[in-house]
C-alpha cells in the first residue's frame, strides 16, 4: 500500500512539476521543451540472440551474453544496450554483454560503448566487451585455445587461408570424441567455404568425408547424398550431397561477403567526409542486399555534397 501511494505521489510531482526533474538529471532546462508523455508504453519486437551462457560464481548467478558479428553494424551499440537491459529484467540477474567480431578487419574504429549525450556531455555511457578475434590467432592454432580451431581461416591473414586450413584439420583430428571430431570438422568445412572452391575443399578433406557420416551439423547438406548413397554407393553419394551443399555455402558467402565490403565502403566513404553517420541511414543501408545498387551507391557516395543528399538517394532505392 505505502509503495503505491509513493508512486501515485511521484506521478503527480513529476506532471506538475516537469522542469525541476528535468534540471536534476540535466543540470539545466535552458531551451528545452519538456512536455509530459502520457501513460507510456513500451512494446519491443521478439529479440532473437546470438547465444546466452548462465554463469554461478560463489553465490551469485550471472548471465554471460554474446554476440557473433562478421562485420560490425553500425546500430550494434544502442543493440548491445537494449539486450542486456532486457536480459538483466527478464532473468533478475546481472547480465554480461560481449561482442565476438569473427572476421579480421582493419577497423579505424570499433565502438565498445552506447552513449546518450546531451550537449556534448555523455549523460548515459554503457559499456560491453569487444572481443577481436583475430588476436588470438596464435592461442587457438597453438592449441590454448583448439576448440575454436574451426574459425582459424576466418582469423588467417590475406594469402594464409590455406596454412590455415592445414592446421585446422590437425586440431580437428585430434579431438578425442568421435561426435565432436565430426561436427568440428562440419563447422570448418562451412567456414572454409567462404573462402575456398567446392573442389578444393572435396580434395583437401578427402580422407575426411566418412567421419562427416557423425556429423550433427551438416545432416541436412548430406541426407540427399545419403539417399542416393543407398542406389549410387555411400561414398559417392555422401560426397555428391555435401558437395551440393558446400557450392551453396560457397556462393551466399561470396555474394554475402561482397555485400559487406559494398555497404562498409559506403559507410566509410561518407564517415570520412561528413562525420558520423545517423543510425537511420546505417539500417536503410544495411538493408540493401543488391550487389548492383549497391556499386552504384558506392560511386555516389563520393559525390554527394552532404549526408542529407545521400539520404534522398537512399529513399529511391
Amino acid at each position: 500500500m505505502a509503495v503505491n501511494v509513493i508512486d501515485r505521489s511521484l506521478k503527480a510531482l513529476t506532471r506538475r512539476y516537469p522542469k525541476p526533474f528535468v534540471k536534476l538529471v540535466l543540470d539545466s532546462t535552458e531551451g528545452v521543451a519538456v512536455a509530459t508523455i502520457e501513460n507510456p508504453e513500451i512494446n519491443l519486437p521478439e529479440r532473437r540472440l546470438d547465444f546466452v551462457y548462465g554463469l554461478r560464481l560463489d553465490d551469485q548467478e550471472y548471465l554471460l551474453h554474446l554476440e557473433f558479428q562478421l562485420q560490425h553494424e553500425t546500430d550494434l551499440p544502442e543493440r548491445m544496450f537494449t539486450y542486456n537491459a532486457l536480459l538483466t529484467a527478464a532473468y533478475r540477474r546481472p547480465a554480461i554483454s560481449a561482442v565476438i567480431c569473427l572476421a579480421r578487419q582493419e577497423y579505424r574504429r570499433l565502438p565498445e560503448a552506447y552513449a546518450v549525450t546531451f550537449r556534448s556531455r555523455a549523460v548515459h555511457t554503457f559499456t560491453y566487451r569487444v572481443i577481436r578475434l583475430w588476436e588470438y590467432e596464435e592461442a587457438i592454432a597453438g592449441g590454448e585455445l583448439k576448440e575454436l580451431a574451426p574459425l582459424l581461416v576466418l582469423l588467417a591473414e590475406k594469402g594464409k587461408e590455406e596454412a590455415a586450413l592445414a592446421r585446422t584439420r590437425e586440431l580437428v583430428l585430434a579431438i578425442g570424441d568421435e561426435k565432436h571430431r565430426a561436427d568440428a570438422l562440419s563447422v570448418a568445412i562451412t567456414v572454409a567455404a567462404r573462402y575456398f572452391s567446392r573442389d578444393f575443399l572435396l580434395e583437401f578433406f578427402k580422407g575426411e568425408m566418412e567421419m562427416l557420416q557423425e556429423a550433427s551439423i551438416v545432416q541436412e547438406w548430406i541426407n540427399e547424398g545419403l539417399e542416393r548413397g543407398r542406389k549410387e554407393g555411400l561414398a559417392e553419394g555422401l560426397e555428391k550431397g555435401l558437395a551440393e551443399g558446400l557450392e551453396k555455402g560457397r556462393k551466399a558467402g561470396k555474394l554475402e561477403g561482397e555485400i559487406e565490403t559494398l555497404q562498409r565502403d559506403i559507410q566509410e566513404v561518407l564517415e570520412e567526409r561528413f562525420g558520423r553517420v545517423k543510425k537511420g541511414m546505417g539500417k536503410k543501408l544495411a538493408a540493401i542486399d543488391d550487389p548492383a545498387v549497391l556499386r552504384s551507391l558506392l560511386k555516389k557516395s563520393v559525390r554527394v555534397k552532404s549526408l542529407e543528399e545521400f539520404a534522398r538517394l537512399l529513399e529511391e532505392v
